[in-house]
């Protein structure tokens, strides 16, 4: 008797698990609403006109580069007490000089490189204490 009992329960059990795969999902919307693309009475404008030919960047001359790296040199408190000079051409900027640390040194060199523009950094500079 248990053993008939039994089956007709795990029967009955298989019988609703295979009903419920079969179901549809409810269809019930969300209760959320993905809001317009444009607000509503507007129209999206007209295309957006080719790019024309951009005026190219200014560059600055070779002095005011030279005076700009000079003056964060000078003004940055972490170089003080160093002797890092810088000269700027055309195509370069060289830097020379000497200070105590490689943090110091990376300092300088990362100053030159933000004001040089296209100018390659030309790296003279000689670190008293290498760790």
């Amino acid at each position: 008797m248990k053993y008939l009992l039994c089956c007709a329960v795990l029967s009955l059990a298989v019988m609703v698990v295979a009903q419920q795969q079969t179901e549809p999902p409810p269809s019930t919307a969300p209760p959320y609403q993905t809001p317009p693309t444009f607000p509503e009475g507007q129209t999206p404008r007209s295309q957006m006109p080719p790019d024309t030919q951009a005026t190219p960047p200014e560059t600055m001359s070779d002095q005011s580069v030279e005076g700009k790296i000079l003056d964060e040199l000078r003004t940055e408190s972490t170089l003080s007490g160093t002797n890092v000079d810088a000269k700027v051409d055309q195509n370069s900027v060289v830097l020379t000089g000497s200070v105590d640390t490689m943090t110091q040194h990376d300092l300088a060199i990362r100053i030159a490189q933000t004001n040089a523009g296209d100018r390659k950094v030309v790296d003279k500079i000689k670190v008293k204490h290498q760790t």
